[in-house]
């Protein structure tokens, strides 16, 4: 797991263009489709201000192999805790290193703080894009899609990317579905429509074709939450690093936590299932002790 868990990526922050009224209201959609936009980016900035977590069953597909995870979402960071490998229970090995991945959350300041750190920096990240989306991109009215509006976007010409992630995003065109009952982003679908140099190159590069696509579910009212997320982008980054970023992710069962859930509390929670599944499983109440005191 532990190069699952490397392999998360901050191509996130560019994919996390899935931002989170009544259709009596007038219509931005057809004349204003950077209204709605806009309108869109707001409305998940304020849900972000209200610290919504929850929990999920996460699906991830990574060379090869197919990933499925328990995730809840804490203050300082989501935990995550391995369920199967390939559809099959993991094996010892992966279940130890597993253990040995929380217990080091559990008990090492340092990991928590980590944890915390890339937490802070990828919301900040992620904040700072949803402020200038609006602007990166030209958007047009494509009609409605049943309830949803399908707006399709091309690079800004005029605007001027002030970091990495906007000089990624703003090399792209695609599609965003908005739902109008909300005005909530349901999908977004984009393509490097050309190669990304970072330092004119002396930094890196992003090849040009690769892809994000994010879709977004209505979870409660005014709550959203992402199901579907997949990235497929190469490149070359400090010269000799290449960059393999192939990812594909789902989520379901999606559990509200309370807006106050830290890592502790969701290690115990952990602990618990754990030890339930145990129980179910193999009936032997001697095993479900030893998976709740693993870690």
């Amino acid at each position: 797991m532990t190069m699952l868990h490397t392999l998360r990526p901050n191509y996130r922050l560019l994919a996390f263009v899935a931002f989170c009224v009544p259709s009596v209201l007038p219509r931005l959609s057809a004349q204003n489709p950077k209204e709605l936009m806009t309108a869109a980016c707001d409305n998940e900035i304020r849900q972000r201000k209200q610290n919504a977590l929850w929990a999920s069953q996460v699906e991830r597909r990574i060379a090869g192999h197919v990933y499925r995870e328990r995730e809840i979402d804490t203050v300082d960071g989501p935990v995550h805790r391995l369920l199967s490998v390939d559809d099959h229970d993991p094996s010892p090995s992966e279940l130890k290193q597993d253990n040995d991945r929380l217990r080091d959350l559990r008990e090492n300041p340092k990991a928590r703080l980590t944890l915390k750190k890339n937490r802070e920096a990828e919301e900040k990240k992620v904040d700072d894009l949803l402020h200038v989306i609006p602007d990166i991109f030209l958007f047009e009215d494509q009609g409605k899609q049943g309830a949803l509006e399908r707006l399709t976007f091309v690079p800004n010409p005029a605007y001027r990317p002030a970091t990495y992630e906007e000089t990624a995003l703003h090399a792209m065109s695609g599609l965003v579905l908005i739902d109008l009952r909300e005005k909530r982003l349901a999908r977004f679908s984009g393509t490097l429509t050309q190669q990304v140099k970072f330092a004119h190159g002396l930094l890196g590069h992003i090849n040009k074709g690769g892809t994000i696509e994010v879709t977004r579910v209505r979870l409660s009212p005014g709550l959203w939450g992402t199901r579907l997320f997949r990235t497929d982008f190469d490149g070359r980054f400090a010269i000799f690093r290449n960059i393999g970023k192939h990812l594909d992710e789902t989520r379901n069962g999606f559990e509200p936590l309370a807006s106050d859930t830290d890592i502790q509390r969701a290690l115990e929670q952990i602990a618990h299932k754990s030890a339930i599944f145990s129980q179910k499983t193999q009936g032997d109440v001697e095993q479900s002790h030893e998976s709740e005191k693993a870690f």
